[in-house]
C-alpha cells in the first residue's frame, strides 16, 4: 500500500509498542465477547476471504487467458477481474492478523503495497535470474503490480504493445505475481476455516495478543491507512511534506480510487456496527461500547461522525482521485477522518480497556 515513503512506518510497527496501555480493567456488565468474536468471525471474517478467494481464482483465469492470447477482449476480462478482486481485497482488510500475518507483514503490505515501484518491476521482469520468493520488496508484488502491468495511463493500446513478440519474461512475472496471491489468499482461508476460527472465538480476553485486541488493533490501524496513505500522503498533508504526491494515490494506474475509498470505510463501518457482509445485524463494537461507562456517549458522538465521513466521500469530485487530489474536497475528507480517529482509537481503547499495541504519529 505505500512503498518507501512509508516503510519504515511498518518497520517501526514490527518493533514497537505503543506507550498508550489501556489494559486496566473495565466493568462491561457481563457483555458477552464471544458473541462479537464469533459475529466478525461468522458473518465478516469468513466470508469475506471466502469471496476474496473466489475472485482471485477468476482473476487467475483471466490472467492465463490474457497471457495465452493477449488481445483487447482478454485485456478487458482481465482488468475487470482486477478491480473485482481489489475490491474484495479492501473488504478484508481490516482482518491482518493472525492467517493474515506474514513473514513480510501482514497480507495488507504484502499484497496492498502502493505506489508500486516501476523502475524495480522492469527491473525485476529483465532480470532473467529474479527470484520473486527472495525478494523483500512489498512494492514490486501484489494486487497494484498486477494493475500496473495491466493498466496504462495512455490506453490499453499501451498495455497490448508490451505483450507482443519478445513479452515472455513481462508474462513470467505477471503469472509469478499471480500465484503469490493465489497462494496467500488459498492459505488464508485454509486457516480461517480451520483451526484459527475455533481459536478465535475461544478466547474472549482482552489482554495484548487476544483475539479481541488483534481485531480492535488491526481495524483501527486499518482505519489509520486510508487516512494517512490513501489520503493524507498523496494530498501533500502529512507533516513536513511541500508538495502533492498525485502518483501515490492507490490504484494510480485504474484510476479507482475514490471507488475503493468507499469500500473500504463501508467495511470499517461495518466492522464497527457488527454488520456482516449479507447486510445482517450482528454484534460489533458498537453494543461492546453500549455495555461500558460512558460507551454511550462515545457511540453518539462517534455515529454522526461515520455519517459525515461517508458524505465526505460521496462529495468527492468526480474522475481520477490523483487529478482532484488538491481540491477543497479532498482536504474536508481528510479532516473529517481526522476528527474520528480519537473515538475509534483513544476513546475506545481507554473505555474498553484494549491496548493500543502499534505505534502511530496521529497522538491520539
Amino acid at each position: 500500500m505505500m512503498k518507501k515513503y512509508c516503510s519504515l512506518f511498518f518497520l517501526i510497527t514490527l518493533f514497537f509498542l505503543s506507550c498508550d496501555d489501556n489494559s486496566e480493567t473495565v466493568s462491561d456488565n457481563g457483555f458477552d465477547r464471544t458473541t462479537l468474536l464469533t459475529n466478525t468471525a461468522d458473518n465478516l471474517i469468513i466470508p469475506s476471504f471466502q469471496d476474496l478467494q473466489t475472485k482471485v481464482n477468476a482473476l487467475e483465469t483471466a490472467s492465463n487467458t490474457f497471457t495465452a492470447m493477449p488481445d483487447q477482449t482478454n485485456l478487458d476480462a482481465f482488468q475487470t477481474a482486477w478491480r473485482e478482486a481489489m475490491l474484495s481485497f479492501v473488504r478484508c482488510s481490516p482482518f491482518a492478523f493472525g492467517p493474515a500475518d506474514l513473514p513480510l507483514g501482514t497480507f495488507v503490505e504484502v499484497l496492498g503495497t502502493f505506489p508500486v515501484d516501476e523502475t524495480q518491476v522492469e527491473a525485476n521482469i529483465n532480470n532473467s535470474t529474479f527470484n520473486l520468493a527472495s525478494s523483500f520488496d512489498r512494492d514490486v508484488r501484489g494486487f497494484l503490480t498486477i494493475e500496473y502491468l495491466i493498466f496504462d495511463l495512455n490506453g490499453d493500446a499501451d498495455v497490448l504493445a508490451k505483450y507482443g513478440a519478445g513479452s515472455e519474461n513481462r508474462i513470467d512475472y505477471l503469472k509469478t505475481i499471480m500465484t503469490e496471491i493465489k497462494t496467500v489468499i488459498d492459505d488464508i482461508n485454509t486457516e480461517w476455516q480451520g483451526d484459527y476460527r475455533a481459536e478465535f472465538v475461544g478466547n474472549d480476553d482482552t489482554s495484548a495478543g487476544s483475539p479481541i485486541s488483534l481485531l480492535y488493533n488491526a481495524w483501527i490501524k486499518d482505519y489509520e491507512n486510508i487516512k494517512n496513505f490513501k489520503i493524507e500522503l498523496p494530498a501533500g498533508l502529512q507533516a513536513g511534506q511541500s508538495s502533492v504526491l498525485p502518483q501515490n494515490v492507490e490504484a494510480y494506474y485504474s484510476g479507482i480510487s475514490t471507488e475503493l475509498i468507499e469500500e473500504h470505510f463501508t467495511t470499517t463501518e461495518n466492522v464497527w456496527l457488527g454488520t456482516g457482509v449479507d447486510g445482517t445485524d450482528g454484534v460489533g463494537f458498537e453494543e461492546y461500547l453500549l455495555s461500558v461507562e460512558g460507551g454511550e456517549d462515545l457511540v453518539n458522538q462517534t455515529k454522526p461522525k461515520i455519517q459525515e465521513i461517508k458524505d465526505a466521500i460521496n462529495a468527492l469530485p468526480s474522475g481520477r482521485l490523483s487529478n482532484i487530489i488538491e481540491s477543497n474536497e479532498v482536504k474536508a475528507l481528510h479532516t473529517v477522518l481526522q476528527d474520528n480517529t480519537a473515538n475509534f482509537k483513544s476513546s475506545m481503547s481507554s473505555l474498553l480497556g484494549i491496548s493500543i499495541t502499534f505505534a502511530s504519529g496521529d497522538g491520539d
